[in-house]
């Protein structure tokens, strides 16, 4: 009786340590204790460094992919970024310090981390029309550390002049909590980084 108690407890821890390995573009309501592997190495064109220099303000992400992080209940490959904003010379906001820190739960607490590979040309937040039918976008959520708002960020790689690039999308915008009991929640703050479409040039 104790050998079957011992085979049936040594079964179990087996069947524990087994953990289930998915691909990443499957993640829907994720499964407990899953990992979402990026199996066909979707993330890594994303990583780099990119700067937008429109004469005035400069904007500049650094992407990296990380592997296996803990997400709520599961596992996942995702990119993560932190940015910087200079405008007129002066760093209205810096996060890029935050670039390696580990957090316990990477998506909530990077500038920016990574929601879903976008596979559809016809995307709702942002069509594609000259994209190729197999083009692989990024849907990634930034957030404004100043206004505490945080936006879409939806990226493309891809090539202007035999210069890599990326355009990109900083859109729907979350809207601004008022406490009605709160007079310091009455005034919206506005959303402190650049918004809608832009390109950005990798270094």
């Amino acid at each position: 009786m104790k050998n079957i108690l011992i085979i049936f407890v040594l079964s179990f821890i087996n069947c524990k340590a087994q953990q289930q390995i998915l691909p990443l573009e499957t993640r829907g309501i994720p499964i407990e204790g899953a990992y979402y592997k990026d199996l066909d190495n979707e993330l890594d064109p994303f990583q780099g460094t990119y700067i937008y220099n429109n004469g005035n303000k400069i904007f500049k992400i650094i992407l990296k992919k990380m592997i296996k992080q803990p997400s709520d209940s599961h596992y996942e490959d995702m990119i993560s970024g932190e940015y910087e904003y200079v405008v007129n010379g002066f760093v209205k906001i810096s996060t890029l310090p935050n670039l390696d820190i580990m957090y316990s739960d990477q998506f909530l607490k990077h500038g920016i981390t990574n929601k879903y590979i976008i596979k559809n040309i016809n995307h709702r937040l942002w069509k594609c029309p000259q994209c190729n039918v197999n083009e692989k976008r990024l849907s990634a959520v930034i957030r404004d550390k100043i206004s505490g708002r945080r936006a879409d960020l939806l990226m493309r790689r891809t090539n202007i002049n035999g210069q890599e690039v990326m355009q990109v999308n900083i859109t729907n915008i979350s809207a601004w909590i008022v406490d009605s009991n709160d007079p310091s929640t009455f005034n919206e703050p506005p959303f402190a980084l650049p918004k809608g479409e832009f390109t950005m040039i990798k270094q």
